[in-house]
């Protein structure tokens, strides 16, 4: 696409003005758009198999608008002794794995409910758990992030080692022997 710079100076004050309407548009498009780009993320350095390590949830933003009204975390097996730290105006409760063999083992899940967190503000939730002695690697920890009647579901883990990131990712943290 070609564009032409009027020769006149009228002509050349439209001219900027328009480009600075649509850089000041795409400025405004790409801040809209950020927020939606960004993931559900758990912080936890120095994890090491055998040891107790504190996990941070960080919420970067609501669900398409709506403010965050709860939080719903599969502990995953290689994880125990949970134990959810407190957050103002939220009720945590830790429901225990339930007995079955492969797939049908129901993780623990830790829920918090009963607080509310703007649309556009971010939050942390944090819990304590024992790594197993034998667990290693990548571990993923899906995450449901409740909105009013919408669900954000964090709960998509990459098919292979290397493969790209999926579109709603579960947060992971790596656990060193």
């Amino acid at each position: 696409m070609r564009h032409s710079v009027p020769s006149s100076r009228a002509g050349r004050l439209c001219h900027s003005t328009h480009m600075a309407q649509l850089s000041g548009l795409a400025l405004c498009l790409f801040l809209v758009a950020a927020p939606a780009g960004a993931h559900v993320t758990i912080a936890a350095k120095g994890v090491e198999a055998g040891k107790t390590s504190s996990f941070v949830l960080k919420i970067p933003h609501g669900c398409g608008g709506a403010a965050t009204t709860g939080l719903r975390v599969a502990v995953p097996a290689v994880l125990s002794d949970i134990a959810p730290k407190d957050k103002a105006g939220w009720t945590a409760t830790v429901t225990p794995a339930a007995a079955g063999a492969g797939d049908r083992a129901k993780p623990a899940q830790i829920a918090w409910t009963g607080g509310t967190i703007a649309a556009s503000d971010h939050a942390e939730f944090t819990f304590t758990a024992k790594v197993a002695a034998d667990a290693k690697g990548r571990i993923y920890v899906p995450i449901v992030q409740q909105c009013g009647d919408v669900a954000e579901r964090w709960i998509e883990i990459p098919a292979k080692p290397g493969a790209s990131e999926p579109e709603k990712p579960a947060p992971a943290f790596d656990v060193r022997p």
